[in-house]
């Protein structure tokens, strides 16, 4: 079972819940997204200076693309056990392991609201002894998806 998003995917594997913040990379979506940037430029700054734009905004659209696809956060539910842990990735190498708890509870999940720039998101935590910033929600839709999903569908066994 996988749930894709833009921005987060949900899968389960075996006992563990996983949320994931790793973008993935489509080249397609690179051409679609490039190609009206491109023949805007040309139009906009004629040839030689549109082709220039391009080629650097195509690059660092791509760097900054290729970035966010080899460094992720996940966070594991494991619902045998009930540990939830934020996990740290680098090209699928962990590089960092954070136990939140090891007594899952749905009903201490907190979403704050954001406003960035005119756009409201949403920063989703888990209450401890402490706050942990888990994820960064872009929309209130999104935001209810995933707070029904673990509400309904994540039950520890034990």
């Amino acid at each position: 079972m996988e749930i894709k998003e833009d921005y987060f995917r949900i899968c389960k594997k075996g006992n563990i819940y996983i949320i994931s913040d790793r973008i993935p990379f489509i080249w397609k979506e690179m051409l679609i997204w490039n190609l009206p940037t491109f023949l805007g430029l040309l139009y906009v700054f004629g040839p030689i200076v549109g082709v220039y734009i391009f080629i650097l905004t195509f690059f660092f659209y791509i760097l900054f693309r290729f970035a966010s696809w080899i460094i992720y956060t996940e966070i594991q539910i494991n619902i045998e056990s009930g540990e939830m842990i934020k996990v740290k990735k680098i090209i699928n190498n962990t590089q960092n392991i954070n136990l939140i708890t090891n007594k899952f509870d749905s009903s201490k999940f907190e979403y704050t609201e954001l406003n960035r720039s005119g756009n409201i998101k949403f920063l989703m935590n888990y209450k401890t002894h402490k706050n942990n910033e888990l994820l960064i929600l872009r929309n209130k839709t999104d935001k209810e998806f995933i707070e029904k999903y673990i509400v309904e569908k994540i039950i520890i066994k034990n």
